[in-house]
């Protein structure tokens, strides 16, 4: 890139002007077919030819343009950003198309390139800004929106050394605009209110509109810097910038070092607003490394170093011309010719009204004979110029030819085609309009590519922001952050936009997909004789459909080919295999699973022992139940050596008799006390025996499930070895 002196008012006025010149009659040109389009259709030559007489409109111009347009307009330009080295990762893409989603969102970008899409086809060029700007007055986060720019053709123009169409390598570009005189002067109260030219040399069609103004321009150039690169031992490339710095010490904690180190030139653009006699205000530096004004050009070619381009109306104008005139003069013959009459001289007609004769429907004339006069005869009219009508089907022809828009590629049947020959006919119709699309891409792609060179800038810090899916769903993400990772004991960067590099692509959408849409009925054929297929290619079927969202149930489907092993390793990306690893990495670390037969033979042994504690547990309760039989037979026997001492102490004083009394009453409660401790214990030993016949009825279970004609699962092992430890806990407690 050559430096140029952008300092210098008047070097960048000449600078502006050498520009227009070679692009004069390419606007000009521009301006003719929206004139046509929008204004008139009859050009000055032909207008003085017809001074005085009928000028008609037959527009078959807007149907052509509008069928093109409009398929483009249900299009999708589809955002694809792919990892390109430099430690970037499948996921920081997915964030960035995720940005740019969103950027369309707010900037309402189905209306725009809708817009961008008619003017293209119409008149050839128009195009649009990204600007870096704040959405919302209350907050400190700029973002990136794209924005339309009015008259594009005469507002903005490129540095001449531009050679590719989106102009992704142009050094300078200028976009001027026409501002009310009143405006100017309270924006710019020291400017002197000269205008900027715009290169063109054309008439006006609304001069009468017109007011008092100033034309201004902003100037965008760049400046050529010096980038400071670092290779980390992890691959990763970060820019030696401020932001590194603040963390270089933080990533060599978790071992990553410098390795390499080196300098790239690179650019930054500024913008300047000047107007036709000074600058207006300082030069600013902008988040952009590409001038960020977007062409797109229609029918686009280089010839003669020049570029060339122009929309589906030029060569569709002298065809309709043609229309126009020579169905303007046929209208103007048949309303000019009399009617039919009936001729007779005077003495014929004497005594009779002829003039109703059209109307009033008498069966029967008369008329006076006149011997110097021949019989009355009609006067037929004339039934138009056979050469105007031999034109009018001659320039409609032309039309429908030259305009790619015959009746089978419209979808008109009058040879009464097949339905498939009508659908090839269309495609073949459709070839010649992919041109418009591919604009579009070049375009769209070059935005997008514009919004990832100046995301990590514009968004250097952390913090939140939206994100748009394929499917439309939105989310919040973190970017620039770190997060402790417990699990691997290291800090993890979280949508790190400073690292690495990546590539952008657009793709059209479903609404001019014939040819993919006859691949994916070839593959929904190919299903139907062997349906095994899609086990085998679910993600590839799914990838070829045509739809949003389409592209995450594909890698959904990918995902689930993995596991089950039908994607071979061999087809694995590169992120797919640091994932695999990772788990395998993670199972290794598991603790092995334990040997089915050694699980079955345990529990064989743990059922020994239940059904030994089972036994022990009987013989207690026999015992118990003794003991408390015992207890009874003592309780009675006291109780009969009771009365028998009353009896004998029947003579003693009353004061013996209720110590006795007092004596029997306590060793009968202590007698009770005994007999409600026995049975309790017997009661909590049944319970006790009651949980450990559960347990080992649910071993048996799982055993009985764990049978030969069972396969042995990881899951069944881990339920059989749980449930045998949890009669082994019964057991001892």
């Amino acid at each position: 890139m050559v430096d140029i002196d952008f300092e210098d008012h008047a070097n960048v006025l000449l600078m502006v002007a050498e520009a227009q010149e070679p692009e004069q009659y390419g606007r000009e040109r521009v301006q003719t077919q929206k004139d046509f389009c929008l204004v008139s259709m009859w050009d000055d030559t032909t207008t003085k030819m017809m001074d005085g007489r009928y000028r008609g409109e037959f527009d078959q111009i807007s149907p052509i343009n509008d069928q093109i347009s409009g398929e483009m307009a249900n299009s999708n330009f589809a955002i694809s950003v792919s990892p390109a080295g430099g430690g970037a990762t499948e996921d920081v893409a997915d964030t960035y198309a995720g940005l740019i989603r969103n950027i369309e969102n707010i900037s309402n970008a189905d209306a725009l390139y809708s817009q961008i899409g008619d003017s293209l086809v119409m008149a050839g060029l128009d195009g649009f800004e990204v600007v870096q700007k704040f959405l919302d007055a209350n907050t400190f986060d700029q973002d990136l929106v794209f924005e339309p720019i009015t008259d594009f053709y005469k507002s903005v123009w490129f540095d001449l050394g531009a050679a590719k169409q989106d102009k992704s390598d142009a050094t300078w570009a200028i976009k001027q605009k026409e501002m009310p005189a009143a405006a100017y002067k309270k924006m710019f109260p020291e400017g002197k209110g000269v205008s900027m030219g715009d290169g063109l040399d054309t008439t006006d069609n609304y001069q009468r509109n017109k007011y008092e103004s100033v034309t201004v321009g902003q100037l965008y150039y760049k400046k050529s810097v010096d980038i400071e690169l670092v290779k980390m031992t992890s691959g990763a490339v970060y820019e030696k910038n401020e932001k590194f710095l603040s963390i270089q010490d933080e990533l060599a904690e978790s071992g990553e070092l410098i390795v390499d180190e080196r300098v790239r030139k690179s650019w930054r653009v500024y913008s300047r607003l000047l107007d036709g006699s000074d600058w207006l205000k300082p030069a600013e530096k902008t988040v952009f490394s590409f001038i960020p004004l977007v062409p797109f050009y229609g029918n686009y070619s280089k010839f003669d170093t020049k570029d060339v381009y122009f929309g589906k109306t030029w060569k569709l104008m002298d065809s309709q011309r043609g229309l126009n005139f020579a169905v303007s003069s046929e209208t103007e013959d048949v309303a000019m010719t009399p009617t039919d009459g009936v001729w007779m001289s005077k003495a014929q007609g004497e005594g009779e009204d002829y003039s109703r004769m059209n109307i009033d429907r008498k069966a029967v004339r008369f008329y006076n004979p006149d011997a110097e006069a021949p019989p009355p005869f009609k006067l037929q009219r004339t039934s138009g110029n056979p050469a105007m009508q031999t034109a009018m089907a001659t320039y409609q022809h032309l039309l429908n030819t030259t305009g790619n828009m015959d009746d089978p590629s419209m979808g008109q049947n009058p040879g009464l085609q097949s339905g498939i020959a009508i659908d090839s006919l269309i495609g073949q119709s459709n070839n010649g309009n992919v041109k418009w699309y591919k604009s579009m891409e070049v375009g769209i792609c070059h935005a997008f590519r514009i919004c990832v060179d100046a995301l990590p800038r514009l968004m250097d810090g952390a913090r939140q922001q939206r994100v748009l899916g394929e499917d439309g769903t939105d989310k919040m993400v973190e970017l620039n952050t770190t997060v402790f990772d417990s699990e691997t004991q290291s800090n993890v960067e979280i949508n790190d936009l400073s690292k690495g590099v990546y590539d952008v692509t657009c793709s059209m959408g479903a609404a001019f997909q014939n040819q993919q849409e006859k691949e994916s009925e070839r593959l929904l054929n190919m299903l139907a004789v062997d349906p095994a297929m899609i086990e085998i290619s679910r993600d590839v079927l799914y990838k070829n459909q045509v739809g949003s969202g389409m592209s995450v149930v594909a890698d959904r489907a990918r995902k689930l080919g993995i596991q089950n092993g039908t994607v071979d390793p061999s087809e694995y990306t590169p992120e797919e295999q640091q994932e695999q690893q990772a788990l395998a990495q993670q199972q290794a670390n598991q603790p092995p699973q334990e040997d089915p037969l050694m699980v079955a033979a345990r529990a064989e042994e743990q059922k020994a022992q239940a059904d030994m504690a089972e036994a022990q547990n009987k013989q207690m309760q026999v015992q118990s139940e003794f003991q408390i039989k015992q207890q009874d037979q003592q309780i009675r026997m006291m109780e009969i050596q009771l009365k028998r001492d009353e009896f004998d102490r029947a003579g003693q004083a009353k004061f013996n008799k209720e110590m006795i009394d007092a004596e029997q009453n306590q060793q009968k409660i202590d007698l009770d006390q005994q007999k409600l401790q026995i049975e309790s214990t017997f009661k909590a030993q049944a319970a006790q025996q009651q949980e450990i016949n559960d347990a080992i009825n649910n071993l048996k279970v799982l055993r009985e499930a764990m049978g030969v004609d069972a396969i042995v699962g990881p899951h069944n092992q881990k339920a059989y070895i749980d449930q045998a430890k949890i009669v082994d806990d019964k057991q001892e407690s």
